[in-house]
């Protein structure tokens, strides 16, 4: 039974949001950190040889599939869950397997026995609990602000995410580049990664301890009890949704065509620093640790600056699809322009306009769905959403370590940035996609495919 949707945000809607903004990015800053240092480790001690280039290729091609897979897979079921039972308990719920996953790893490392398959299992176990963390928090932003708010509150959260981009390389480097002061001496962990991962586990036990004292309401069709969720019709219910208004269908599909391109620009912006880009290190007197670090400081500042701007803006109140089609375009550009240059200034520039155009994009891609969609089906419509749009991230993955394993990553860039480019063009000379905020248009196209 629905229990209905609230027309009006609860009063202290935006306060809650803030408050839940705040302990959520802290825990991001702490999960980037310790991201930034397990991918140091595979790239400087690992697979440090230059002759181990295909390893270090499929072994970032591996991190990328644990990432972005468990999302493709669980997507479907933490939609069903997200509209049937509490939004604030499933986070509260994913925080607390964050910082039990978190601490597992902490005392592992700190007895000294860390080894790769350890980290491998602490990336697929995180991205899971994260998979229906994310699903339950995207929903929640309808029922705590209003539709004028959600451009706004996407941007603060792309804020968060530019921001622990900024500050994770500087401070990963920082832990790893004085273990015995900040660790070993310290702490007693014999080495940076531990004092990292001690990090990451206090950020999952604040973020959960403040979800506890925390009300976020939630539409939800409560199971009768006894009875069993059907996943399968919740699926299908949210893909008729979709299929059903064209111009939403292909909205997901364009989104996928560009996620296969654009999605991996973490995984470039590795190999392009370790292979393209170190000749031109060694002329400017940098490492490839404080090299690396600056292209992924950039990519952050770019973001914190797009994110800014969004959220001072509050985004297109119309014609949001050119808010999402512009900047998808700035960013496939940028990716081209990556894979093309050989000179780290050159680089730092694509990164930073890339940067600068995601949070734009992105803000107007979520406020397009939130506004659209019911809230009391937007976890199933969501999972099906990310399940089509998300599903070609493993494939470029794939498909990128595998052809960067064999020849030099930068040509392989530049093709993924011409796919994405021929993509968004047809998109803006074509009209269905333009007309997905067109509500009227959209319900007398699903009222026909009954």
């Amino acid at each position: 039974m629905i229990t209905g949707t609230p027309e009006l945000a609860p009063p202290r809607g935006w306060r809650t949001f803030l408050t839940l903004w705040a302990s959520q990015s802290l825990s991001l800053l702490a999960t980037n950190v310790a991201w930034f240092a397990i991918t140091i480790y595979f790239t400087t001690v690992v697979y440090a040889a230059d002759s181990q280039r295909p390893q270090l290729a499929l072994m970032v091609g591996a991190l990328g599939l644990l990432t972005s897979g468990p999302q493709i897979v669980l997507a479907p079921l933490a939609g069903s869950l997200t509209d049937r039972y509490s939004r604030r308990s499933i986070m509260l719920i994913c925080d607390s397997v964050s910082a039990l996953v978190a601490l597992m790893v902490t005392l592992v490392v700190w007895s000294g026995s860390l080894n790769v398959p350890l980290l491998l299992l602490g990336v697929l176990l995180g991205r899971v609990a994260a998979v229906f963390h994310e699903s339950a928090f995207e929903a929640s932003y309808a029922m705590l602000l209003p539709e004028s708010q959600l451009a706004r509150a996407n941007g603060l959260m792309q804020t968060s995410y530019s921001a622990g981009a900024i500050l994770a390389p500087a401070l990963a480097a920082l832990i790893i580049a004085f273990p015995q002061h900040l660790s070993g001496g310290l702490w007693g962990l014999g080495n940076g990664t531990g004092l990292v991962m001690v990090l990451d586990t206090l950020s999952f036990v604040v973020a959960a301890l403040v979800l506890f004292w925390l009300h976020i309401p939630s539409p939800q069709e409560r199971p009768a009890p006894g009875a069993k969720t059907d996943f399968r019709a919740d699926f299908k219910l949210g893909w008729h949704y979709i299929s059903r208004r064209r111009p939403m269908l292909l909205l997901v599909l364009l989104v996928g065509v560009t996620n296969f391109a654009l999605a991996g620009v973490n995984l470039y912006e590795t190999l392009l620093a370790r292979f393209n880009l170190d000749a031109d290190f060694v002329q400017r007197g940098l490492s490839f640790e404080s090299g690396y670090a600056i292209m992924t400081t950039v990519t952050g500042v770019g973001t914190l600056l797009g994110g800014l701007i969004i959220s001072s803006w509050g985004g297109l109140k119309r014609n949001r699809i050119f808010g999402l089609l512009i900047p998808l375009l700035v960013q496939s550009l940028a990716v081209l322009t990556m894979g093309l240059s050989r000179s780290l200034p050159l680089t730092c520039a694509a990164l930073l306009i890339f940067g600068l155009s995601y949070p734009l994009g992105g803000a107007h891609s979520a406020a397009i769905w939130m506004s659209q969609v019911p809230r009391e089906l937007q976890g199933r419509v969501f999972s099906v959403r990310r399940v089509v749009g998300q599903s070609s991230i493993p494939l470029g993955v794939v498909v990128f370590s595998v052809l960067s394993a064999r020849f030099v990553p930068g040509p392989v860039v530049v093709v993924f940035g011409v796919v994405a480019v021929l993509a968004i063009v047809s998109a803006l000379l074509g009209k269905q996609v333009r007309r997905v905020e067109d509500k009227t248009y959209l319900d007398e196209l699903a009222a026909q495919a009954r």
